[in-house]
């Protein structure tokens, strides 16, 4: 088959080989790179302190830490197990700046605690916010 007269594999069929796996290895780093470098190309918010509700507003501080502008609608909602609060803003925030925010909810929240989501874009962040009774 592929071997020689003394039993060892032609040369010709080892360099084919050694091609082969040289492009695939090429192929498989270019592939890592170029969907580390889409992924690290854009905003990344996360949300630093607390978040606090007092009467109907939503008090949240959150910092683009990506590498991109953000521009567009922070939407939040937030639920005490019956009751379901909604609002949103719309923000921009350059690579590494931070903002406080000031979001005013559907409705004034009666529990002590609220738990739900921050979305922005096609992204969701988990928050939980501490409601502040007069």
């Amino acid at each position: 088959m592929f071997l020689n007269k003394r039993g060892g594999v032609p040369p010709i069929v080892t360099a084919l080989v050694l091609v082969a796996f040289l492009i695939s290895a090429g192929l498989i780093a270019w592939y890592v790179i170029y969907t580390t470098s889409l992924a690290t190309k854009r905003a990344l918010l996360e949300v630093s302190g607390g978040c606090y509700i007092v009467n109907n507003v939503l008090y949240i501080t959150v910092k683009n830490i990506g590498s991109s502008r953000y521009e567009g609608v922070i939407s939040i909602t937030l639920t005490d197990g019956s009751n379901t609060y909604t609002g949103s803003v719309n923000i921009t925030l350059l690579p590494g700046q931070s903002m406080p925010l000031r979001i005013t909810l559907s409705g004034t929240p009666t529990a002590d605690t609220l738990g739900g989501v921050l979305q922005y874009g096609e992204s969701t962040i988990k928050i939980v916010a501490d409601v502040i009774k007069g």
